[in-house]
């Protein structure tokens, strides 16, 4: 299933007005129909609450929103001076940082950061990062975590297929809680979505498969996802967009 995530908007099912419902809760679209959650899950209060349930490995990006915009500093890689580029989309629950360092004139280390809700409505948030050289990765990794039990857990094992071996032909990165920066990055890039529910992830040189690519689907029923359709070249950092996926064989 790879429905699309839609803005916040107030609305129950088309019949209630704006102020009744805010009053009532915010319902997120997907492909299985409507499903309500509780007010008030934001994807900048999920950031910060992970920041201190995960106090080692978890990006460290200070993140400031106001009425002059959204602005960030600091992180694992270099500190207070870091010159970090940040997009938030908020009604769509997508982060995303660029962390140049010292200089513009640094290719950045880029951490997504997006939220999906089970059929519970129980937050699953999705962590990518990696590292671009010439313009293009060169190495990545992903993890996902959960609160589901009360605590912010790390589930990557549990709702995400290993892709190193049978999509890149390379050998499985280990990623545990504290893995941070330039450690373990495999060959799998994914790239979380801003819109709809699928996941893009692409191999990257060395992989004997470099330049392949995958969709992975949530499946919001089992609360994970799932290899879907194999996407047509050219990989995004050649201008592709990742659209026009040819079937799974």
């Amino acid at each position: 299933m790879s429905g699309r995530r839609a803005p916040i908007a107030p609305r129950r099912r088309g019949r209630v007005a704006a102020a009744a419902g805010l009053a009532l809760g915010i319902v997120l679209s997907t492909a299985s129909g409507v499903v309500a959650r509780p007010q008030g899950l934001d994807i900048v209060d999920l950031y910060r609450e992970l920041q201190v349930a995960q106090p080692t490995g978890f990006p460290r990006y200070e993140l400031r929103v106001g009425p002059k915009g959204v602005h960030a500093s600091g992180g694992i890689l270099y500190g207070p001076r870091a010159r970090v580029g940040v997009t938030l989309d908020r009604g769509h629950y997508f982060l995303k940082f660029e962390d140049r360092g010292a200089s513009d004139e640094v290719e950045p280390f880029v951490t997504e950061f997006a939220m999906w809700l089970d059929k519970d409505g129980a937050p699953l948030v999705g962590l990518s990062e990696y590292a671009l050289k010439g313009g293009m990765p060169f190495g990545g990794r992903i993890r996902f975590y959960s609160r589901l039990s009360g605590r912010w857990n790390m589930v990557t094992r549990e709702v995400w297929p290993s892709l190193d071996q049978p999509l890149c032909g390379t050998e499985p990165e280990e990623l545990d809680e504290t893995t941070a920066a330039f450690e373990n990055l495999g060959r799998a890039i994914a790239y979380l979505p801003r819109l709809g529910t699928a996941v893009e992830v692409w191999c990257v040189p060395p992989s004997p498969k470099a330049g392949s690519g995958e969709r992975l689907d949530f499946a919001r029923e089992e609360g994970r996802f799932r290899r879907g359709a194999t996407l047509a070249p050219p990989p995004p950092w050649e201008g592709g967009t990742g659209q026009g996926a040819r079937p799974a064989p």
